[in-house]
């Protein structure tokens, strides 16, 4: 630094900062008010300093966090490939191989008998796998995006369900299985819980923001820290920097929101 002005006293600034306090000299007559403005200098300096390490860890949280939820969504879309063509592809060979075993053994009833329970069993053990891979990781979502993953899902729900609206493009992928899951969890919730007679969906995009609605006529009462869906929705929500917000007054209905960045 080089020399003060005239007229101008230089003062170091207590702190591991090299700040320093530069002042008029005739404030030398009031070192009291020198000490007190160098004091606050201080703590104002060390009160930024604190702030910008606590958003450097929240930086460091949210991207971690972020990780997380992408490794998982990793994992979940390998074992839905591994179920898919493994488990799944061979319980539709032993069901076929069981029907053929049926029309052969026509002419003994109790063989034929058996051979169509573990026909039944095949087939059930294999609508058992396919709910349990789309749970993991819907493939219809990879494979056709949010609007056919939507679909899927209200095609799926007990309770009649209306889409009022979902872009038809793609996006980031944990944007989109997001959007998905909130939207799977939030139809789930209407079935188990809400006794709702019909819920509507909607997906819109604004301003780089994907905003996703799910809504009821149900009961109402739902409240986000009353279940670990909720819970770990919000989680997810907010590992790709999103919030999640639950509107549920009772005998009202409930409103669920989503707001999602979308670049």
């Amino acid at each position: 630094m080089g020399r003060p002005d005239p007229g101008r006293v230089v003062t170091r600034v207590a702190g591991p900062d090299e700040a320093v306090l530069v002042y008029d000299e005739g404030l030398e007559l009031e070192p009291q008010l020198v000490r007190l403005t160098s004091a606050a200098a201080s703590m104002a300096l060390e009160h930024s300093r604190l702030q910008a390490e606590v958003q450097a860890q929240l930086e460091q949280v949210r991207a971690s966090r972020a990780r997380i939820v992408e490794a998982g969504d990793a994992e979940r879309r390998r074992l839905e490939r591994d179920l898919h063509d493994g488990a799944q592809q061979r319980l539709v060979t032993l069901s076929l191989a069981l029907g053929m075993a049926r029309d052969r053994a026509a002419a003994d009833p109790e063989l034929g008998s058996l051979i169509e329970s573990a026909s039944k069993e095949a087939r059930e053990a294999l609508t058992e796998l396919r709910e349990l891979a789309r749970g993991i990781h819907p493939a219809v979502l990879t494979e056709t995006g949010l609007a056919g993953a939507i679909q899927a899902l209200v095609e799926r729900s007990p309770v009649a369900t209306t889409v009022t609206a979902v872009p038809g493009g793609r996006f980031l992928a944990a944007i989109e299985a997001t959007a998905y899951f909130v939207v799977s969890e939030a139809l789930t919730n209407v079935a188990k819980h809400a006794m709702a007679d019909s819920a509507e969906v909607m997906i819109c995009q604004r301003a780089g923001r994907l905003v996703v609605k799910v809504s009821d006529d149900g009961a109402g009462g739902a409240r986000p820290e009353g279940g670990s869906g909720l819970r770990g929705l919000a989680d997810r929500v907010a590992s790709v920097g999103g919030v999640l917000r639950v509107d549920s007054p009772p005998g009202c209905g409930t409103r669920l929101e989503a707001d999602l960045p979308c670049p």
